[in-house]
């Protein structure tokens, strides 16, 4: 049988001298300082490019790239790259093309540090999970279930009024005749919020809460707010104690109590937020202080 018919040589590769495979190595690796100079040519003439651009539309430039990339790459790159990513022009100019201010806010307008006011503004969220009850009590901790303990209702309920401004709350917890409490502890830091943002900085923590009682039964609120450090020692702390809620109160309907801490030192890692309440007449059910709408808030 001639060559083409014989199993044994049928997709046998030729064999390669020891010699002309080193040869072929050889070529090969000939070929990899010229590809590499030509790729290296490359980017030395779009940095050139880049180099003669006016700085203002060098800035343009720059804003359209992601944030994360603009400090953890292109300020690395020259240091006119870097002034310019550590300068309030572009973060001013991140700001306005997202929404975050207006057009026509300036540099030197309520703000001193564009850059942290981005990175603030875009983490900007309530921080609590769950605050109206659409979960029931998912999120929340340490719960204490006094009476016939917590409840979640529609609003507005048994003797209630509706919720204003906001028409996506539609639940509440309703707490019984016994002190009912509930918590939410905030992780900072797990939350995207830096040590040295925290510790120096010391943006200013938000902390929200709306509060109702029934036309027909008065009851009792309270809030309590701190700020824990790593080893949960409290740095700060805010407390209403007990607010009474009278049914023929002239406020009537939901009250919104707010708390803004500032200037609060160095070491704050955590938040924790606690509120509670229960009726003031010991009935059985569900007639003591309805919260809703919690929030927790890190602002730029």
């Amino acid at each position: 049988m001639d060559g083409d018919g014989d199993p044994e040589s049928v997709g046998q590769p030729e064999e390669v001298s020891p010699e002309e495979a080193c040869a072929e190595e050889a070529c090969a690796e000939g070929d990899r300082p010229g590809e590499e100079e030509e790729e290296e040519q490359e980017e030395l003439e779009e940095a050139a490019y880049l180099a003669e651009l006016p700085e203002a539309l060098l800035l343009r430039v720059l804003a359209q790239l992601p944030a994360a990339e603009l400090v953890q790459a292109c300020r690395l790159v020259c240091l006119r790259w870097k002034e310019l990513v550590d300068g309030a022009p572009l973060w001013l100019l991140k700001c306005q093309q997202e929404g975050l201010v207006p057009e026509g806010c300036g540099e030197e307008e309520e703000r001193d540090h564009w850059q942290r006011f981005y990175f603030l503004s875009k983490r900007r969220r309530n921080l609590l999970r769950n605050p109206c009850g659409e979960e029931d009590l998912e999120g929340w901790c340490d719960v204490e279930h006094g009476g016939d303990g917590w409840r979640v209702e529609e609003i507005p309920g048994d003797s209630g009024v509706e919720f204003p401004q906001d028409d996506s709350v539609r639940k509440y917890f309703a707490s019984s005749f016994e002190w009912c409490r509930k918590a939410q502890v905030v992780d900072l830091q797990a939350e995207g919020y830096w040590e040295e943002l925290l510790d120096t900085t010391q943006p200013a923590i938000v902390a929200k809460d709306w509060y109702s009682g029934r036309s027909d039964a008065g009851c009792l609120y309270e809030l309590s707010v701190k700020l824990l450090s790593e080893h949960e020692d409290v740095l700060a702390e805010f407390n209403t104690g007990q607010v009474p809620v009278s049914p023929d109160s002239e406020e009537g309907g939901w009250t919104e109590i707010s708390h803004t801490f500032t200037d609060y030192g160095p070491g704050v890692r955590f938040v924790r937020f606690e509120h509670g309440g229960q009726d003031a007449v010991y009935w059985k059910g569900w007639f003591g202080a309805r919260v809703t709408n919690s929030s927790v808030w890190v602002e730029p």
